[in-house]
């Protein structure tokens, strides 16, 4: 089994390089036990555990859930597109190098996806090609928006020649979506707001014809695509009934959205046989969001429930993530 959507945190984080006297570069926070709490700007962002960099404390959890195999990316808020270049070059060398050393220490275990400061698409397409070649790295994870920006933009382009170029992955992470009318506690905003997130990335995907330009580029999605599952069959109506969509979307967007991966963090068997459906079983990947709270603990017990046959299994516990990887 291979689970393709984890994270890590650094067990520490260099000191700040530059001269920027705003920046949101992080700091570690030690506390109780194995536990530390990620600093960005002065407060808290997120408690962590010893799971989050400790190659050991991974691999005895991951033999307790049936997992053989993870693919390891940054958290998201790391990803700082926020950072002037210099401090984003700087922060992502760390991070990458991190993930490189982590899957060092167990490549029979360890897949890698690193980080690109797509602040500055014409760099980031430079930076892909030095995490194949320098880190030994698979692909890239990315968020759904940088800096207000549809992952899905054009301006993007340089990014994914590269990739496609390289025969490297891209893994789209909902991140920083709108907080308008989003009510309760900070929790909320991964709980309700990441999944809106996603489907407003994957519409920006199809109606830019990505694809189209990028036919070979292995693109996936975090949390089962999010909203998006539901927004489908109704982008297809309008797309079969609306002359002015059809012109603008050269394809079906059924048809776009079944050539994309998804992983299966959706917490619920009637929501992930819905995915199969309208995925199709040759596009789902395992994936717990590893090892963060709100994470998916024994993935495979949720596969037992599900009318799989042979073939489908192993298609969704490895086969169709090693298709993504390029392996």
């Amino acid at each position: 089994m291979i689970d393709m959507h984890t994270h890590v945190v650094p067990a520490d984080f260099p000191a700040y390089p530059g001269r920027e006297k705003n920046h949101g570069w992080p700091c570690m926070r030690c506390g109780q036990g194995h536990h530390r709490t990620v600093m960005i700007g002065g407060k808290p962002f997120r408690e962590v555990t010893d799971q989050s960099w400790d190659v050991g404390r991974r691999l005895e959890d991951m033999a307790a859930e049936g997992v053989d195999r993870q693919v390891l990316s940054p958290m998201p808020e790391l990803l700082s597109y926020w950072f002037d270049l210099d401090d984003a070059l700087a922060f992502g060398g760390y991070i990458n190098g991190c993930i490189a050393e982590m899957v060092a220490q167990a490549p029979q275990h360890f897949h890698g996806l690193g980080m690109v400061p797509l602040q500055d698409p014409e760099r980031a397409a430079r930076e892909v090609r030095a995490l194949k070649h320098e880190y030994g790295l698979l692909g890239i994870e990315v968020g759904s928006n940088i800096n207000g920006i549809a992952m899905g933009d054009r301006r993007f382009d340089p990014v994914f020649a590269a990739l496609q170029e390289e025969g490297m992955c891209l893994f789209v992470h909902a991140l920083h979506p709108t907080r308008e009318r989003l009510y309760g506690p900070p929790l909320m905003e991964a709980m309700v707001a990441f999944p809106n997130e996603n489907g407003l990335g994957i519409a920006a995907f199809i109606a830019n014809g990505v694809l189209d330009r990028f036919p070979r580029l292995r693109i996936a999605f975090s949390h089962g695509g999010g909203s998006f599952p539901m927004i489908l069959p109704r982008l297809q109506h309008g797309w079969e009934t609306s002359p002015p969509l059809r012109e603008a979307i050269p394809r079906s967007p059924q048809e776009v959205a079944r050539q994309f991966w998804y992983d299966t963090l959706v917490y619920s068997v009637p929501a992930l046989t819905y995915l199969m459906q309208v995925y199709g079983t040759s596009q789902l990947m395992i994936g717990t969001d590893y090892p963060f709270v709100i994470r998916e603990t024994h993935p495979g017990r949720r596969l037992q429930e599900l009318a799989l046959d042979a073939v489908e299994r192993e298609a969704l516990v490895a086969g169709n993530c090693r298709r993504f990887l390029g392996l």
